[in-house]
């Protein structure tokens, strides 16, 4: 075995062993550099199979014998198993972090990668319609913290004798998936202050027939930072509400492409809901979607509700109430 990394350079992987190994010298202090990161990162157990045989891994471990590496304990039925790490495949669904760490020991180990694990699909993020609406999107992007993996094992689908639509049955398929939290820019408010909160002041003004008021507040919101992701959500509802779809669209879609330049590219992790700072961009999404829907652009308007069902599964009750009437062609009326 060589403790020397891939001679490709750049990509997340190498970035991932730079990471693992910085500051441990020799092969020895590295494997253990590797240990602890699976100790530490690694969700146990996990599905594998050794030589065609389907074992669950408890956990990682280095002895200290340079020449065999890490072994995986396992275990089949009631039987316990202690092989090299190197002759475990991972099975799917396999979480993103335990995915990355094998891969990142195979390739500074030197040997062959771990083949492509074969999911069900699951869409990529893609919104290209922002064909600009005379205002400028910020160059700073929103920061996404990762939270954990998201699990649709975990997750409540209804009593077993509920029949689930297929694009949840879908979703439940292509297995879990990384979800992250999405920055909520709120300008001018201190963290601790809460009180001061101008949206809340915006929707309570907007809910008093105080739409004026209103605007101007969530106007002031993007004088300062155009970033403010809620303040477009709140202006697009106001504007769907007395003027229509097409001035609501704009709005709504300006605050779609805010949070999509911050998301990577090929994103296809999860925005829940419950994290509360996703919201923003899920009101625009939906907001937008609901201007698609009563415009008749049906294939638009299911497209975005089918990504807001993606991104928010179990959030997205409403998403796939409407998504069932936009696919038999139902018009869109006020409920």
């Amino acid at each position: 075995m060589r403790a020397v990394v891939s001679d490709v350079m750049g990509d997340e992987i190498d970035e991932l062993i730079d990471e693992v190994i910085v500051d441990a010298y020799g092969e020895d202090e590295q494997l253990w550099a590797f240990r602890q990161a699976f100790e530490e990162e690694c969700v146990f157990p996990f599905a594998g199979r050794v030589v065609g045989t389907d074992v669950l891994v408890d956990s990682i471990d280095y002895s200290g014998e340079e020449r065999r590496g890490l072994v995986a304990h396992c275990r089949r039925d009631s039987q316990l198993h202690t092989v090299s790490l190197l002759d475990v495949t991972p099975s799917p669904p396999a979480h993103r972090q335990t995915r990355r760490l094998l891969d990142a020991y195979r390739r500074w180990s030197r040997v062959d990668p771990l083949p492509p694990l074969q999911l069900v699909s699951v869409p990529t993020w893609h919104y290209p319609a922002f064909a600009g609406t005379g205002i400028a999107i910020p160059a700073a992007r929103l920061a996404l913290c990762p939270r954990g993996d998201w699990d649709p094992s975990h997750e409540y689908w209804g009593e077993p004798d509920e029949p689930l639509p297929a694009l949840l049955i879908d979703v439940i398929e292509a297995g879990v998936r990384p979800s992250f939290e999405m920055e909520q820019v709120l300008p001018g408010v201190d963290e601790d202050d809460w009180d001061s909160d101008p949206i809340v002041e915006a929707v309570e003004l907007h809910h008093a027939g105080l739409q004026r008021d209103a605007i101007r507040v969530l106007n002031d919101l993007l004088a300062i930072d155009r970033r403010c992701v809620d303040a477009w959500a709140h202006l697009g509802l106001i504007a769907f509400e007395a003027r229509g779809p097409g001035p609501a669209r704009e709005l709504y879609e300006v605050g779609v492409a805010v949070a999509e330049a911050s998301l990577p590219s090929g994103f296809n992790g999860v925005l829940p809901r419950g994290y509360i700072d996703n919201r923003p961009f899920l009101r625009c999404l939906h907001g937008l979607a609901l201007c698609a829907w009563r415009r008749r652009q049906w294939d638009d308007a299911a497209a975005m509700f089918e990504a807001r069902v993606w991104l928010d599964p179990t959030g997205s009750l409403d998403a796939i109430a409407c998504l069932d009437q936009v696919r038999t062609r139902q018009r869109w009326t006020r409920s």
